[in-house]
């Protein structure tokens, strides 16, 4: 029973934690192109290559979340476990 609450609270960290830092990356990406003043390409390039990946890795935070959620519902413990051997040295 522990480990199941353990899995969703991870869930929704996940979820929650991976919206608000979309939220950021999406907020962040307006403010670069549309209201700021573009004085060095190089480090508008660079903010802007930043907040893309910020929003890469948000987006993985979700589906991380959703994956996680998925296999919690599909889970089986039914399921005959496969015996381990021991390496031969």
């Amino acid at each position: 029973m522990n480990r199941v609450k353990n899995e969703r609270i991870a869930f929704y960290l996940d979820i929650i934690l991976g919206t608000i830092s979309s939220v950021f990356a999406i907020i962040g990406i307006i403010i670069a192109t549309i209201l700021g003043d573009i004085i060095n390409w190089g480090w508008y390039y660079f903010g802007l290559t930043f907040w893309i990946c910020w929003l890469i890795f948000s987006l993985f935070l979700i589906g991380l979340g959703i994956y996680s959620r998925y296999q919690e519902k599909h889970f089986d413990e039914s399921e005959p476990r496969k015996d381990l051997k021991p390496p031969i040295v």
